[in-house]
């Protein structure tokens, strides 16, 4: 091939690359103009946990515990049978205080790993002290009102209930076998509150009754897992009777876990925020969530 002929193929090719060329960066330059940034990928949302503990005693019949089985598999129920475990792991130090060994035994046993949420309740199918049925209560629990509100209580009332003058002094604890109910109680907070943290006993206790509450992971490690430990110690060597000791504990759930002393929410709010019952547009609004 001439030279001439080379230089008529350079000019031939040069025609035909040179606005391919120009095409291809134009397209490259719009791209690069009009195309968003690559965002990042966001970290998937931990599953939320649950654990169920449930509280119960072997003279409730298998019609009277059955609803247990049919508890969603999302939660993690953990049965205990205080006077006869059906295992070492469901097993409490003694019999005593009614639920209340139950419930401080688990929050000891599995403080470490401890759920999002835990659901305390007893074992039985209903109470005069439910509006709803124990299934129905674990299944509308609305759990993201718990992690914020860190304690609530399963029973919603109009008003307050059990509001309890408080003794202005305490005793030792070989004396509160003498002593009545307002003075135990100020003898229980007095041992138990934490003045560092600014608490201090009330001139009197409210909140709904019956230990069935839910509480937050983070509302139980407030405090650390050897106050706990103490607290049961207390209720395991209170000469004090099993049902008096355990009411004590009752009336002061909502206080260990963060709560004012005197816990009365509104009735229609309770029940839309702790179970989605009733015109509860206001309340999610409030809290600024939906249902």
């Amino acid at each position: 091939m001439g030279a001439h002929s080379r230089r008529q193929l350079r000019a031939a090719l040069s025609f035909v690359l040179r606005p391919l060329g120009l095409a291809v960066l134009l397209t490259v330059f719009v791209r690069m103009l009009f195309s968003s940034p690559s965002q990042p990928k966001k970290a998937p949302v931990p599953k939320e946990t649950k654990a169920l503990v449930i509280a119960s005693t072997s003279d409730l019949g298998e019609d009277q515990t059955s609803w247990i089985s049919q508890v969603p598999a999302e939660w993690t129920v953990y049965n205990y049978v205080a006077d006869a475990p059906t295992s070492p792991e469901l097993s409490v130090p003694v019999n005593k205080g009614n639920e209340a060994m139950v419930y401080l035994t688990y929050i000891i046993s599995h403080y470490d790993h401890l759920p999002d949420i835990v659901f305390f309740h007893h074992g039985h199918p209903k109470a005069w002290h439910q509006a709803l049925d124990s299934l129905t209560e674990v299944t509308s629990l609305r759990t993201s009102y718990v992690a914020r509100r860190g304690y609530v209580a399963a029973r919603c009332l109009p008003g307050c209930e059990n509001l309890i003058p408080l003794a202005d002094h305490s005793v030792d604890a070989d004396k509160l076998v003498y002593v009545g109910r307002d003075v135990h109680l100020t003898t229980l907070l007095d041992e138990f509150l934490d003045r560092a943290r600014g608490e201090r006993v009330p001139p009197r206790l409210a909140a709904p009754c019956c230990a069935q509450f839910a509480a937050s992971r983070a509302a139980i490690t407030a405090r650390p897992r050897e106050w706990w430990v103490r607290l049961r110690q207390w209720l395991i060597d209170t000469e004090l009777d099993s049902m008096t000791s355990g009411r004590l504990m009752e009336h002061t759930w909502h206080i260990w876990l963060g709560e004012r002393a005197e816990y009365c929410p509104d009735y229609e709010a309770c029940r839309c925020n702790v179970f989605g019952i009733g015109d509860c547009q206001q309340y999610f609004d409030q809290e600024g969530t939906a249902q």
